[in-house]
């Protein structure tokens, strides 16, 4: 039992740094191609739309993508109205990595949390704030999407409240990517036309920065009050 609970830790570790990591690795390695890519959605006409929306999820949902990258794309090839496949993509990431997790991770660990009476007690608290929690983790940029697909689909939440949640939370910051995509795509069109690009809105700037900074300290505040509670309540 012991070296099965061990195994298991592991795997869980592994799985939660890839996550982290490849996003990242991904992102800056995709670079090199990002004219190929503009390009090639570009030249696929009345289908550029689906096949984004289809696309990025898949990558979102592989951890190959980070979202606010994805969101900022969207922006860049379809302008504001980019809004509507980079919020397809994101909730269809959503489910297909909430599906994965519910059923080939949760059941390892949900096995080793229902070994420990403290992990138990927390979990039980964390319940109780738990669409408060998704919320504000999918608010914060600086929270990996990947990571907490993988934290939030191990836990007992419903499939319903992860998704409206996930919507609820993620829609702020993937407006504000996609409007600084659109921005962007912009400036460039205006650069290749021999004219000077308008500037960005500087509030705009600030948005991420404060949703990074809200939806951290939130979940900070929500959970450690959550986990105090247990703690001070179990023997």
């Amino acid at each position: 039992m012991a070296m099965s609970s061990i195994k298991e830790q592991g795997a869980f570790a592994i799985l939660l740094g890839y996550a982290a990591g490849m996003p990242i690795l991904m992102s800056a390695s995709g670079l090199w191609f990002l004219a190929d890519i503009i390009a090639f959605f570009e030249n696929t006409g009345r289908w550029a739309t689906p096949l984004f929306a289809v696309t990025t999820a898949g990558a979102l949902a592989l951890a190959l993508l980070p979202s606010l990258v994805m969101a900022a794309l969207a922006g860049a090839l379809f302008g504001i109205s980019g809004l509507i496949p980079a919020v397809a993509s994101y909730l269809l990431a959503c489910c297909a990595a909430f599906e994965i997790v519910r059923r080939y991770l949760q059941p390892a660990v949900q096995a080793a949390v229902q070994r420990s009476p403290r992990a138990r007690a927390i979990q039980e608290k964390l319940q109780e704030a738990d669409l408060r929690i998704i919320i504000l983790s999918r608010l914060s940029p600086v929270l990996p999407f990947s990571v907490m697909n993988i934290l939030l689909g191990v836990s007992p939440l419903s499939r319903s409240t992860y998704v409206w949640g996930s919507f609820l939370g993620m829609l702020p910051r993937t407006a504000v990517a996609v409007m600084t995509g659109a921005g962007a795509q912009a400036a460039l069109a205006a650069l290749s036309e021999g004219k000077f690009p308008r500037t960005v809105d500087g509030d705009l700037d600030l948005a991420l920065p404060i949703l990074a900074v809200l939806g951290t300290a939130g979940l900070i505040w929500v959970v450690g009050r959550a986990i105090w509670k247990a703690v001070a309540k179990s023997p």
